[in-house]
């Protein structure tokens, strides 16, 4: 095939608007991302923004577990050979031992880094919103705190805390509605959480009208504390919610 003819096929595709260098050429691949091959990405990481590492052990835990998903939102490197973005997640493959696929760009322009990263991180509410369908209010996310202490799970990440609101999903609906008008103070959202462990519909919808009345049996136990004080304090919000639970038992 002729110059010509290359050229005029090439004028022909979709992406001749590259070929005449109005827009960068930016190439994307899906690669598997090993320990050898981040550390090797890493070593062209030399003007990003400080590692958060409590983000890097987030990612590095789900990769463990073998819960990572393959995504659009990849590593990418500038037109010099520079890492962009992508660094928390390459350290996490290096903590985690774990090799995984994700999407690789190169030649995104170095003066576009800016542009990078500037969205607003998903909260827990909107990682459930997106299975579950429906806006999560933040009493759920609390309620979901102390339910998870309940089990064991003293800090737990934005995906646990949205692995509950979509488990108990029905249960969280049904105690939202029971519960409209009524004051969401700590001890109640507390006595909410162990409420909200339960199967039997009937039973949630019965103690869920009671919540403030188990709430100041809470206060009572509590005393000199209180619930508003115990919240999210360590041991002593343990030892709260292990009472909460004891209040919804002990009455029918």
């Amino acid at each position: 095939m002729s110059g010509n003819k290359a050229l005029r096929r090439a004028a022909e595709l979709p992406d001749i608007i590259r070929i005449k260098g109005d827009v960068p050429l930016i190439r994307d691949l899906t690669e598997l991302i090993t320990p050898q091959i981040a550390q090797e990405m890493l070593k062209h990481n030399k003007a990003n923004r400080p590692v958060n590492w409590k983000k890097v052990e987030e990612y590095a835990d789900i990769m463990s577990k073998g819960e990572w998903k393959l995504t659009s939102q990849g590593i990418i490197f500038d037109n010099h050979g520079e890492l962009l973005t992508g660094q928390k997640r390459l350290w996490a493959v290096i903590y985690s031992d774990t090799a995984v696929y994700m999407r690789v760009s190169r030649g995104c322009p170095a003066d576009t880094v800016r542009m990078l990263d500037r969205g607003e991180p998903q909260s827990a509410r909107d990682l459930a919103a997106r299975e579950t369908t429906r806006k999560h209010s933040p009493y759920e996310i609390s309620i979901a705190r102390g339910a998870l202490l309940l089990r064991g799970i003293v800090k737990p990440s934005k995906d646990k805390l949205a692995d509950y609101l979509i488990e108990k999903k029905v249960i969280l609906s049904e105690i939202l509605s029971q519960t409209k008008g009524t004051k969401k103070t700590r001890g109640v959202l507390m006595v909410l959480a162990a409420i909200s462990l339960m199967d039997d519909i009937s039973s949630i919808k019965l103690k869920s009208c009671n919540a403030e009345s188990y709430a100041k049996e809470l206060d009572s136990i509590l005393c000199p504390s209180s619930a508003e004080e115990c919240w999210g304090r360590g041991t002593a919000f343990t030892v709260a919610m292990g009472q909460a639970k004891k209040c919804i038992e002990r009455k029918s």
